[in-house]
């Protein structure tokens, strides 16, 4: 199986390229700069096992909530491969490859993953382990970090940027209800690799951005 993955919802951008279960990884914390190294990074990760985009079995890609901007890339280069190489798309949900990137570090049994918004909001994803998997608890929503609501008490690991752009405000909430706090956690293209065979495929022309609200941000 050989499956090329990327992550652009958020300031970080990530590639990921596996090949017969060995992964490689280009990733950076890189704000406005994923037109810029996203294409380079994946003709290097292919270069580097002498293989084309002819070689690809299919492709994942985070479809989001993230930022308009960095999301559309990322969703219009894996459109752009898929369509020209008839390749399937999985397309994951950016919240739930974050909590899988703060399980492979702590394995937490319950996950909180919230991202910065902007417009004083907080995407957040709730998420359960179940037989080895964490799974969605409970709706994706967007909100201001003081009217989060958490669907069971816990206790939840919380990761990602929302704990670092809006730590005051999520202390009231989160207060007794979480044990552990990662604000450097990021959703990455290995996470979006480890939940691809979790969707199932689509088509290019049928992937579309999960944005969660209808006024979007930079």
């Amino acid at each position: 199986m050989i499956c090329l993955a990327l992550e652009t919802a958020t300031d970080f951008c990530s590639v990921a390229l596996e090949v017969d279960g060995e992964i490689s990884v280009r990733e950076a914390l890189a704000p406005r700069r994923h037109a810029e190294l996203l294409i380079p990074w994946i003709r290097e990760l292919l270069e580097e096992r002498d293989i084309g985009f002819g070689d690809l079995d299919a492709l994942a890609v985070s479809r989001g909530p993230g930022g308009f901007t960095s999301l559309r890339i990322g969703l219009g280069v894996a459109q752009g491969i898929a369509l020209a190489h008839e390749l399937p798309i999985h397309a994951v949900s950016t919240l739930a490859a974050l909590a899988r990137a703060a399980d492979s570090e702590w394995h937490a049994k319950h996950v909180l993953a919230v991202l910065d918004a902007r417009m004083s909001e907080v995407y957040a994803g709730f998420f359960d382990s179940r037989d080895g998997d964490h799974v969605a608890v409970a709706d994706e929503v967007v909100v201001p970090p003081a009217g989060l609501a958490l669907p069971h008490e816990g206790p939840w690991l919380a990761a990602g940027s929302g704990l670092a752009s809006y730590g005051d405000e999520l202390e009231s909430v989160l207060a007794g209800k979480v044990s552990e706090k990662h604000p450097d956690i990021w959703p990455d293209a290995r996470s979006v690799l480890a939940l691809a065979e979790t969707v199932e495929p689509v088509h290019a022309w049928e992937l579309e951005p999960k944005y969660v609200r209808d006024d979007v941000a930079n």
